[in-house]
């Protein structure tokens, strides 16, 4: 891994169940997963280099505690990179999965 990914062993979420990050349309339990996968984003030391990371990437996905929709309306109106170039994909291994 890359001084670029370093952050990613920071990562609240690290650990966690992935399914909570990417959660499918019509999945019942779509709203709690979602909220509970935005309270490990607002907990995290790392949310800003993770959306940077999203931002970059066009992820999908909660990443740096926001939806694909949030991220969408950020591009629209901030500079939140000082990074063009996609970076190198960040592998996640999800105990859970």
């Amino acid at each position: 891994m890359d001084n670029d990914e370093e952050w990613v062993q920071q990562a609240k979420c690290k650990d966690e169940d992935i399914h909570l990050f990417f959660i499918l349309r019509g999945d019942p339990l779509q709203r709690s997963k979602r909220e509970t996968a935005y309270s490990i984003c607002r907990g995290c030391p790392v949310q800003r280099e993770c959306l940077d990371y999203a931002m970059v990437n066009h992820e999908v996905g909660i990443w740096g505690g926001t939806s694909d929709n949030d991220r969408r309306m950020l591009r629209r109106t901030h500079a939140y990179t000082t990074k063009t170039e996609p970076r190198k994909r960040v592998l996640w291994y999800s105990p859970h999965v």
